[in-house]
């Protein structure tokens, strides 16, 4: 993990507009006085004092001005394997329940506030004016409340998160959008947005709640819609392939071969009246 930017900052003016966009890293952003509207992948959430969000890397995000003065800092990360930051989905069941103080009876939130008073104070004062070890200190700092985060949240290093039906739900949202355009040009990266995960853990999620990974599911709905292309219709083996998400036959007809034994054209042979 290491340290892309970090800005403490003041706001004043609800004219100003809303910060934020979209960074290939991961965020965390605290709300330190005054009160905004946080828009983060599609949702809104109330950003009050001593609210701690966590933004994952290549999700849209904005900070919008309600009350000020405004003051929030935020630092933004190069978080590394995946277990450098906390997942998609453990990220918006923390999100969902900010401010911090309505945990404040959980003692790991209380440790959880401590470090990030430490991060607020290095902010305000300049972290850069010692920027070796000050930096140094920080990123310890940012490690700690994110452990800290993950155990709060009931993390298993390398298991799936899925407890509250959160995942679960957000799989099935997404296999039945998958087998509505199967013939769409999809790869893992993409999917993996789409569902605010990691790709690795959108995989091994995936795999927890399907039985088997994304691309083998998708290749599976593809399959299916080929056969049913080949016993009802004269398409050819190449248009087939196309129609139903392949792009090339060569591919196409491996995978066929490896399921079903035969090539497309025995098969269709085999199986017609």
């Amino acid at each position: 993990m290491f340290l892309r930017s970090c800005h403490y900052c003041t706001v004043n003016n609800p004219f100003d507009g809303a910060s934020g966009g979209i960074h290939p890293f991961d965020e965390m952003l605290y709300i330190r006085e005054g009160e905004a509207t946080l828009e983060w992948s599609g949702q809104e959430y109330r950003a009050e004092p001593s609210s701690l969000f966590l933004l994952n890397r290549d999700t849209p995000h904005w900070l919008a001005f309600r009350s000020g003065p405004l003051r929030f800092w935020y630092i933004e990360m190069d978080s590394g394997d995946e277990d450098g930051f906390v997942t998609g989905e453990q990220a918006i069941r923390w999100n969902r329940s900010q401010p911090l103080v309505r945990l404040d009876s959980n003692p790991i939130v209380r440790g959880i506030r401590q470090t990030v008073d430490a991060l607020t104070e290095s902010l305000e004062h300049g972290v850069r004016s010692k920027p070796l070890f000050g930096e140094e200190v920080m990123m310890l700092d940012v490690r700690k409340t994110i452990r800290l985060v993950q155990a709060h949240l009931g993390k298993r290093q390398g298991s799936p998160v899925i407890r509250d039906g959160t995942t679960q739900e957000l799989i099935h949202s997404l296999m039945r959008h998958m087998e509505s355009t199967y013939f769409e040009d999809w790869n893992l990266d993409t999917l993996a947005r789409m569902a605010h995960l990691t790709p690795s853990y959108f995989v091994r999620a995936f795999k927890w709640t399907a039985g088997v990974t994304p691309i083998q599911y998708l290749n599976k709905l593809r399959l299916s819609a080929a056969v049913s292309f080949l016993a009802n219709t004269d398409m050819g083996v190449q248009r087939i392939a196309e129609a139903t998400g392949f792009g090339s036959i060569h591919y196409f007809s491996r995978l066929f071969k490896m399921k079903y034994g035969v090539s497309p054209q025995m098969w269709r042979q085999s199986h017609r009246l």
